[in-house]
């Protein structure tokens, strides 16, 4: 056996040691069935006791996978994105996988080079952008490549997606506010082409119109940004209270 271990140890060590041939080490590695718990137990721990690190090159030629998910996102700053971030390794650790991330800063452009340059290094792409929809997927992701679109329009594409009910969530919030009195409910917008955004303007008027408030309808620009939204509160802190209906 080699003193040490790490990236001098090779999978022919771990067989030796495991007292199993290469191929068997191989199929545990890549996660392929066809072995019993106990020989896959005692080559993981040979594995783990002797640092083995697979050649992740040698992997992506032997089985076309580079064990590599592609993570898009608007930005990678903030609570809400670093919980989105979290969740997902969790989950591809848990499956041996590895993410790779960028942030595409609301960027159609950015966003599209973003994808073409992930192809070929990707198994597959978790995506949340205003602009991934179906016909864009279909320009600029590999056609039979699995996507799956996070917050984004529903339509015209074949692939996984799942949506926040941001029109609920924005009409339960209003809803609420006029239970407990309140009339003058304004709303701090996003960007005019941000789906989130104008789901939840859309959820804020139904509300309105279904309680009768929409003559106090007050909407303000904002950009999901902590500046835009002190800009709008400011403003409607300096509004007359007898100006607003």
């Amino acid at each position: 056996m080699r003193a040490g271990g790490g990236m001098g140890v090779t999978l022919r060590d771990v067989a030796r040691e495991a007292q199993v041939s290469t191929a068997t080490v191989s199929r545990v590695i890549n996660g392929h069935g066809n072995v019993s718990n106990a020989t896959r137990e005692r080559i993981l721990g040979v594995a783990e006791r002797l640092r083995y690190v697979p050649d992740s090159a040698a992997r992506s030629l032997s089985t076309g996978l580079t064990h590599t998910i592609g993570v898009l996102l608007p930005d990678l700053y903030g609570e809400f994105f670093s919980e989105i971030i979290r969740g997902i390794d969790q989950a591809a650790r848990r499956r041996g996988l590895h993410l790779l991330l960028s942030g595409v800063h609301g960027s159609a452009r950015e966003t599209a080079t973003t994808i073409r340059a992930l192809k070929g290094r990707v198994d597959g792409l978790l995506i949340m952008s205003p602009y991934a929809d179906g016909a864009f997927l279909a320009e600029h992701w590999a056609d039979d490549a699995p996507a799956v679109l996070m917050n984004t329009p529903m339509r015209g594409h074949r692939h996984s997606a799942f949506c926040i009910d941001n029109r609920g969530g924005a009409s339960v919030m209003v809803r609420h506010l006029a239970s407990v009195g309140h009339r003058r409910i304004a709303f701090i917008s996003g960007p005019s082409n941000n789906f989130d955004a104008t789901e939840r303007l859309a959820g804020y008027r139904e509300a309105l119109r279904a309680l009768g408030l929409e003559e106090g309808e007050r909407v303000l620009p904002g950009d999901f940004s902590e500046e835009s939204g002190y800009r709008a509160a400011q403003s409607l802190l300096a509004r007359p209270r007898r100006a607003w209906p």
